[in-house]
C-alpha cells in the first residue's frame, strides 16, 4: 500500500497517500468482479455501480447486476479521474439500477425518521444546484488543493434527491456516489460544505477499509451531528467530517477575504460541532492502536483549528 500506510491514520491528506489508498481499493473491486468482468481492458477507475455490483456478485462467480459489462468496457479508457457525473432520479431520463437502490434506500429513511409525506418527495430540477457545486469545486482547487484531488478521485456521481428536509448522505455500498438534497447545494458555500462533508465520508470508509479504528463501534451515543442516537463508528464519521469542514471553510476565509459571510458562520458551527462530538467520544470510544493514531492527529486539528479561529 506504500504512502498509503501512512495515510490511514491522518484525518488529513496528502496526494500520494490518496493514490494508493484508492488504487488498493480499486483493485480489491476489480478482484471481487473479476469472473462477471467482460474480456479486455480493465476499468481505469472505480464507479459506484461497479462497487455496487461488487457486493452482489457471489464468490467464484455467477450472474453480475444488469449493465455492469457495459459500465466496466465504458470505464476502461476513462482514466483516473472522469468528468463528475450527475444524475436526478424522478426526472425524464431514466438512471442505474444501483442509483434506484441508493435512492430508495434514502427515502425509505427519510419517510421513517422524519415523518414526511408523498409531498415533500419529487423530481429535483439540479440545474441552479449543480451551478453552485461547480462553483465550489473551483474554490476547493484553489483554496486546498489536496481535498480537491481527492474529491475528484473519489467522487463520481452526484446524486440529487428531494425528499423533505434530506441534506446530503453517503452510503458505503455505492461508495464513490454522493447524494445532495437541494439545501446542500442552495448556495457555493452550503455546496462548498456538503463536498467536504460526503467527500470525507468517503475518505474515512476508504481508511476503515484498510484498518477498523474502533471495537465498539456499534454502542450508541448523542453527537451534534444527529438529533438521535448513533453508534459510535458514526460519531467517529461525524467528527471526520467536521475536521475537514472547519479546516476547509478556515481556508477559504483566510484565502478570500471577500468570501460570502456564510463561510465563516458555517465554519464557526463546525467547530463548536466539532468539539461536542469529541467530547461525545472521548469517554466511550475504545480504539484500536491504528485508531488510537488517529484520534491523536483529530485531536491536534481540532487544537489548531480551534487556535487558529481564536487569533
Amino acid at each position: 500500500m506504500g504512502a498509503g500506510r501512512d495515510e490511514v491514520v491522518r484525518v488529513g491528506i496528502t496526494p500520494a497517500g490518496t493514490m494508493s489508498l484508492v488504487r488498493s481499493h480499486h483493485r480489491d473491486v476489480l478482484g471481487r468482479l473479476a469472473p462477471v468482468l467482460p474480456p479486455g481492458p480493465e476499468p481505469a477507475c472505480s464507479h459506484p455501480g461497479l462497487v455496487w455490483a461488487a457486493t452482489r456478485t457471489p464468490t467464484g462467480g455467477g450472474t453480475a447486476p444488469a449493465g455492469v459489462a457495459e459500465l466496466a468496457r465504458s470505464l476502461a479508457g476513462a482514466g483516473s479521474m472522469p468528468p463528475l457525473e450527475h444524475l436526478a432520479p424522478g426526472a425524464a431520463s431514466p438512471v442505474p439500477e444501483w442509483c434506484r437502490w441508493g435512492t430508495d434506500q434514502l427515502l425509505a429513511d427519510i419517510r421513517r425518521t422524519s415523518g414526511a409525506g408523498d409531498a415533500d418527495f419529487g423530481a429535483p430540477d439540479p440545474t441552479e444546484g449543480i451551478a453552485h457545486l461547480e462553483a465550489a469545486r473551483d474554490t476547493l482547487r484553489t483554496v486546498w488543493p489536496e481535498a480537491a484531488l481527492e474529491s475528484d478521485l473519489l467522487v463520481r456521481v452526484i446524486v440529487y434527491v428531494q425528499g423533505g428536509a434530506f441534506r446530503s448522505a453517503t452510503l458505503r455500498q455505492t461508495f464513490g456516489a454522493v447524494y445532495l438534497g437541494t439545501s446542500s447545494v442552495a448556495s457555493t458555500p452550503a455546496a462548498f460544505e456538503a463536498l467536504l462533508h460526503e467527500t470525507g465520508h468517503h475518505a474515512l470508509y476508504l481508511r476503515n477499509f484498510f484498518a477498523p479504528f474502533v471495537t465498539n463501534g456499534d454502542l450508541l451515543i448523542s453527537h451534534p451531528l444527529r438529533p438521535d442516537p448513533r453508534p459510535v463508528s458514526g460519531a467517529v464519521h461525524a467528527a471526520h467530517v467536521l475536521a475537514r469542514m472547519a479546516y476547509g471553510l478556515t481556508r477559504w476565509a483566510a484565502t478570500e477575504p471577500a468570501a460570502p459571510p456564510e463561510v465563516t458562520t458555517r465554519r464557526d458551527d463546525a467547530l463548536h460541532r466539532l468539539r461536542g462530538t469529541i467530547e461525545a467520544l472521548e469517554p466511550t470510544a475504545e480504539w484500536t492502536d491504528e485508531g488510537r493514531r488517529y484520534f491523536d492527529d483529530l485531536l491536534r486539528w481540532e487544537k489548531e483549528l480551534t487556535t487558529a479561529h481564536r487569533n
